[in-house]
């Protein structure tokens, strides 16, 4: 037996109890394992050093990126990089599956790459497999929910490695706490559910967690603000490019609200093209910018498929809790800002106190 994966794991603090506890935070169950295996075969197939070759491209552009690949060796970055798009989601559950990431990410940060590089990285291999899935099984969407979230929870794993092996230094005097955290941060993982199409909030689990700080919010005193968010002209990008194509969108749009909002704010799907978002401890002030980030975000970031590039926006509504407001109350509050700014021209931010 090869003890050396298991020994890099433990100097990077993932122990079997760890890995289990990872792995479980992130969704992915053992029966992914054969999901892999499908992804393998049929959607990467024996296109990885093409699909590598499209992502870099992309990545290539970066101006950061220039400035460090004259002393990377790139034929190296690229052999490596297809390696482990051949290897996606085999043997997730192994610590030689994380010992070979950990040590990789390491690696990166000596060759000088920034997190920020890499981060972009994981986030162009998932769109260009997420564009490959639909591709390939445009005509088989039940394929395509089955094997879309799998993708992404290996995508996350990655980048979740990438993160731990590249911040090494600066995570060891903490091991003990993070420990302590993680292993709480599984046990609420397990009590919330996800929207299975974007990796956001489900619509029953942001109401449950609306109700409990609109309550927490009565008792304490402290500020809370709730924004509503709608896809602009959706049924046309689902009428134009197809459904699979319009599902892809949304995850696109999950993905910038998310990296737009705090890492506490909770995101959820409220139905079909709409989304909310809870900013707790947030004046009015503060959602207001808050807002606007996440619009010109969304708006900044078109969507690419299938060489088509699809101009995305999004109208949001905003309104803060007054006292002994109701979870209902706030929503409708929010709800009607969102449509105002749809009717005066969508693209832009309404306040709900604006109205009244």
């Amino acid at each position: 037996m090869n003890d050396e994966p298991i020994s890099i794991c433990v100097k990077y603090g993932f122990d079997d109890t760890r890995i289990r506890e990872t792995i479980l935070a992130l969704g992915i169950h053992p029966a992914y394992a054969d999901l892999a295996d499908r992804i393998s075969r049929e959607v990467i197939g024996d296109k990885a050093e093409e699909l590598v070759n499209v992502c870099f491209a992309v990545l290539a552009r970066l101006r950061e990126f220039s400035l460090i690949e004259q002393n990377l060796d790139v034929s190296d970055f690229k052999q490596v990089w297809a390696d482990q798009l051949r290897r996606f989601g085999q043997g997730f559950h192994t610590p030689a599956y994380f010992a070979e990431r950990l040590t990789l990410s390491a690696t990166r940060a000596h060759d000088g790459l920034s997190m920020s590089v890499l981060h972009l990285q994981h986030q162009i291999t998932q769109q260009i497999l997420v564009e490959r899935l639909i591709t390939s099984f445009q005509n088989d969407p039940k394929t395509v929910w089955i094997l879309m979230p799998c993708i992404l929870k290996f995508v996350a794993l990655d980048l979740h490695l990438t993160i731990e092996g590249y911040h090494l230094q600066e995570i060891e005097g903490q091991q003990k706490k993070l420990a302590a955290c993680r292993a709480e941060s599984a046990k609420l993982y397990q009590k919330v559910a996800t929207d299975q199409l974007t990796g956001v909030m489900s619509f029953n689990h942001v109401m449950e967690a609306l109700e409990n700080h609109v309550n927490k919010a009565a008792q304490t005193g402290k500020t809370l603000c709730v924004m509503m968010i709608d896809l602009d002209f959706f049924k046309r990008v689902n009428d134009t490019y197809g459904h699979l194509i319009g599902d892809s969108v949304l995850i696109h749009t999950a993905e910038r609200i998310k990296s737009a909002v705090r890492d506490f704010d909770m995101v959820g799907r409220f139905g079909g093209e709409e989304f909310t978002v809870i900013l707790t401890y947030a004046d009015m002030a503060l959602a207001r910018v808050i807002a606007e980030r996440i619009r010109q975000d969304v708006a900044g970031t078109p969507f690419h498929a299938k060489g088509h590039i699809i101009e995305v926006t999004i109208s949001l509504g905003v309104a803060m809790l007054r006292p002994g407001e109701t979870r209902e109350s706030i929503l409708e509050r929010a709800d009607a800002a969102m449509y105002e700014a749809k009717k005066t021209g969508r693209n832009r931010v309404v306040v709900a106190e604006d109205l009244e």
